[in-house]
């Protein structure tokens, strides 16, 4: 698959947790992502653009190709054969037939050697000579037993497996829970089978994968979803890095508050809400160019509270910030919700929103001002010291060109 495709599959991923850490709702999560990875295999193996074709023979409707065995067949633009077929399963395996018989002959001879050995274990009771007759027959008995339910267990393994391989049909990989809900039994003992079947080579190239979730047809179609996964991974790894990140700021940031006056924590904690409802006025408004905007104007916001935590002595110049640029703000979002809900959009309408959005546009520059703003004092005090400094280096005789000169 292409570098894009996996970065497109990543960003699936983070956006399939993001959401459901945001709506606390992880009822579908596994499925949700369970559909990203077979749709992400399906597209590095080429199902997507028809560059594989997997082939069934036998009388239950399928292609017929390949001598009785399930194949990938790779194929040119053109649909000519271009590389030689890939066999993935057994599409008639062996024993059926011994195992049918097995069982057609275990059960009545069971009966019958049954019958006799159960007729003789009384005589003998009156009649020692019968003893080793009766021995022999229950010995028989026993045999035809263990013939039958061996046959019977062949039997239902072979039915099994056709079970399986239907399941199969234009899929590379299947969910390990869906096949054992097929055949009705738990994800252990379908994990158990499974493996059998690859370890007698019903199964070709057939992969279950390290969690058993997923049972996969091919090597090809493996090596993808491991590709998949590692991605997965990591994006998770880099997830919780950053809500521990987050988490650890959060705590920082509480243990600044806790110094701060009672004035600035209050001032802090509306600049909160208003940020709040910023983030939540962008995950109602649909549009990508707004929400870009909003973005921005939450980044800016965030880091102006940041500076008042740090500097609480830079509060007094956010009077404008509170009183009228932050309740505007929040006016204008809510209008422009309403606007936006409407079902049939007029000309009023489309004029004002267009008109709040470049209000926003506008806001976003006060905001950018306000925040280069309080750092103008901190600059000045900065390049004072950095004056004083080069005086008092040139005095003693340390400033650079001083040392190149007494050289």
């Amino acid at each position: 698959m292409a570098e894009n495709g996996w970065d497109n599959f990543g960003r699936q991923i983070l956006n399939t947790v993001d959401d459901a850490i945001r709506y606390g709702d992880f009822s579908n999560l596994s499925r949700s992502v369970g559909d990203i990875i077979n749709n992400t295999i399906d597209a590095a193996t080429g199902r997507g653009n028809s560059n594989y074709q997997t082939s069934y023979n036998g009388s239950d409707g399928a292609d017929t190709a390949c001598g009785g065995n399930a194949s990938v067949q790779r194929q040119n633009g053109s649909g000519n054969t271009t590389q030689p077929t890939v066999y993935l399963f057994d599409r008639h395996p062996k024993g059926k037939a011994a195992s049918i018989l097995m069982c057609a002959g275990g059960y009545p001879a069971t009966l019958i050697f049954g019958i006799l050995f159960l007729a003789l274990l009384v005589i003998a009771f009156t009649d020692p000579f019968v003893i080793v007759g009766t021995v022999v027959f229950g010995v028989l008995t026993a045999l035809s037993l263990a013939v039958a339910v061996n046959g019977t267990k062949k039997l239902r393994f072979l039915n099994r497996y056709q079970t399986y391989i239907r399941m199969f049909r234009q899929r590379w990989n299947v969910p390990i829970r869906e096949l054992a809900d097929r055949v009705g039994k738990s994800v252990e003992f379908t994990v158990r089978d499974l493996q059998k079947m690859i370890d007698r080579r019903l199964f070709y190239q057939a992969h279950i994968d390290r969690e058993q979730n997923y049972f996969i047809l091919s090597d090809e179609a493996y090596n993808a979803y491991k590709l998949a996964q590692q991605d997965f991974a990591a994006q998770a790894r880099r997830q919780a890095e950053e809500q521990e990140r987050q988490k650890r700021s959060e705590q920082e940031a509480e243990k600044a508050d806790a110094e701060l006056s009672p004035e600035c924590r209050e001032l802090i904690q509306k600049g909160k809400d208003y940020i709040d409802y910023i983030h939540a006025a962008n995950e109602r408004i649909p549009g990508e160019e707004i929400s870009a905007k909003l973005d921005r104007m939450e980044r800016v916001v965030t880091r102006i509270f940041d500076v008042v935590r740090v500097h609480p002595e830079v509060a007094s110049e956010l009077n404008k910030l509170m009183s009228y640029y932050l309740p505007t703000t929040k006016k204008l979002l809510d209008a422009y919700q309403e606007l936006d809900s409407q079902p049939v959009a007029g000309d009023n309408i489309s004029s004002t929103k267009l008109e709040i959005d470049r209000t926003i546009d506008t806001l976003n520059v006060a905001y950018e001002k306000l925040l280069d703003s309080l750092f103008e004092n901190r600059a000045w005090d900065i390049s004072s010291d950095i004056s004083v400094l080069h005086t008092i280096l040139a005095q003693d005789g340390l400033k650079e060109d001083e040392l190149h000169a007494q050289g």
